[in-house]
């Protein structure tokens, strides 16, 4: 089919406007606003706002309903409102697709998205409610790996005007302290943390070889590998089970996971090097 050949341009197409860190252009904004307003059957309000991030249109749509700051139902209301906001040129991935099958496929029921189609191309983050609608300008700075998630690990992945900053290593979000400071975490903070993803983040910055030493692992076996030419330590971790920690003579410290079967570095090594399938085999886990 030719429409398949199409597919690129859409593809290049919506990732560059979802990576724009362009200023909103705010009459562009009202106008298709209004569209969208208009599609959805509703009445668009007259009242239009521009900020500078999601967190500023947040706070702003909590003042306009009246809650002041230091309220009790302050916090509940800010994140209720960070929640409601749309998401504007970061609709990109799905909005291509509908762009693709309405004008490429002739799916006419698409049209009705044109509105949110074109307010994306101008606009970041935005709030549209009956009384007002706050937009937002788009990020002014953003960081993406190969695989095109959020990824930065000397700084913010995503920079907002007002100063408001997204981090995130492999598209996972994480705090500043974890992306700019590791060496300040606490084995306390690294175990408390219930999302794996996360956690395991956390101990790679950490360093896995301190881990084992600052939580008090226990050493289970130790020795001289004259094969591989490597020094070998197998620990038993209180959360994450059994580490096989080797030292090259290049100073290069390896940590790798291993079954609670094994009790010494041979039976690990053995395990690692064997051919055997095993859903709960790990390879390296960590490098320094």
């Amino acid at each position: 089919m030719k429409e398949i050949e199409k597919i690129p341009h859409y593809h290049e197409k919506w990732i560059k406007i979802g990576l724009d860190c362009g200023e909103c252009d705010f009459e562009k904004a009202k106008e298709f606003a209004r569209i969208v307003y208009e599609q959805a059957g509703e009445k668009c309000p007259d009242q239009f706002y521009l900020t500078d991030s999601p967190t500023a249109c947040a706070k702003l749509a909590v003042k306009l309903r009246g809650i002041e700051e230091n309220s009790e139902e302050y916090s509940s209301a800010f994140f209720t409102e960070l929640n409601n906001q749309v998401f504007g040129s970061h609709e990109s991935g799905w909005l291509a697709y509908y762009e693709f099958i309405w004008k490429e496929m002739g799916v006419v029921e698409c049209e009705k998205l044109q509105g949110l189609m074109e307010i994306a191309k101008h606009v970041g983050w935005w709030a549209p409610y009956d009384t007002c609608v706050i937009f937002q300008h788009k990020h002014s700075e953003i960081h993406l790996d190969d695989q095109m998630r959020l990824h930065n690990e000397t700084g913010p992945a995503v920079v907002y005007r007002d100063g408001t900053k997204v981090w995130a290593i492999g598209g996972i979000g994480l705090t500043e302290q974890i992306v700019m400071a590791p060496e300040t975490l606490t084995i306390e903070q690294i175990n408390r943390e219930n999302n794996n993803e996360i956690r395991s983040v956390m101990i790679n910055r950490f360093g896995w070889a301190r881990y084992v030493k600052e939580s008090n692992s226990t050493l289970l076996d130790f020795r001289q590998n004259d094969i591989e030419n490597t020094m070998e330590a197998l620990y038993a971790t209180e959360i994450f089970g059994k580490r096989l920690v080797v030292t090259c003579p290049t100073g290069r410290i390896f940590v790798l996971g291993a079954p609670d079967s094994v009790q010494t570095c041979e039976q690990a090594q053995a395990w690692l090097g064997s051919n055997e399938d095993s859903e709960d085999k790990v390879n390296v886990i960590a490098r320094t």
